[in-house]
């Protein structure tokens, strides 16, 4: 069997494959625009350090077993459309994802189709059983992308994070185990 570091994902409009080296100029390119940094903690302005960086730590997680980050690529096109992470807490057996995705590739089911994907990873691969993701309340879009997947809105936690020049809130998503498994037969 593949070891989950090394595991590309097959969704219905994409393929999630590892994060590499070799994606570091897509990464610079997309997440470079301002809006991609108001929604998420990449850094604006988005340099080639910053995109090397990021594609670094990104593989030591996965050396690691710390995380998995994957580039998602368009299966009709093969276009590079974004990233998403989940990031583990195994002693609690749960995870954190995270993710943006290219602002020409908005408004397509990417970002649906590539979280639908890693909650099956996180739940069948990584045995996990609770998967959480949170999102600023300027950016509905990520909220209504968590609930299409399956995600229960938990809350929002106020003045949560620090992000750019303040304490912003965030709003929480999770789905458990019992829950996508219960919806999995439900759809079959």
């Amino acid at each position: 069997m593949t070891p989950p570091r090394e595991r590309i994902l097959e969704a219905e409009l994409l393929r999630l494959r590892p994060l590499a080296l070799e994606h570091s100029g897509e990464v610079l390119r997309y997440a470079a625009a301002k809006a991609i940094a108001d929604n998420t903690f990449v850094p604006h302005p988005y340099s080639a350090e910053d995109a090397a960086e990021f594609i670094s730590k990104t593989l030591s997680a996965r050396a690691e077993d710390e995380g998995y980050t994957f580039a998602l690529i368009a299966r009709a096109s093969g276009a590079f459309v974004g990233c998403m992470g989940i990031h583990l807490n195994p002693a609690h057996r749960r995870a954190e994802v995270g993710y943006w995705i290219g602002v020409p590739f908005w408004g397509r089911g990417y970002a649906t189709d590539a979280l639908r994907r890693l909650l099956r990873f996180g739940f069948e691969a990584l045995a996990l059983n609770r998967i959480e993701a949170g999102h600023f309340p300027q950016n509905p879009a990520s909220g209504r992308v968590m609930r299409k997947a399956g995600m229960r809105a938990e809350g929002l936690r106020r003045g949560y994070v620090w992000h750019r020049d303040g304490f912003k809130d965030v709003e929480y998503y999770a789905i458990l185990r019992a829950e996508w498994e219960a919806e999995r037969v439900a759809n079959m």
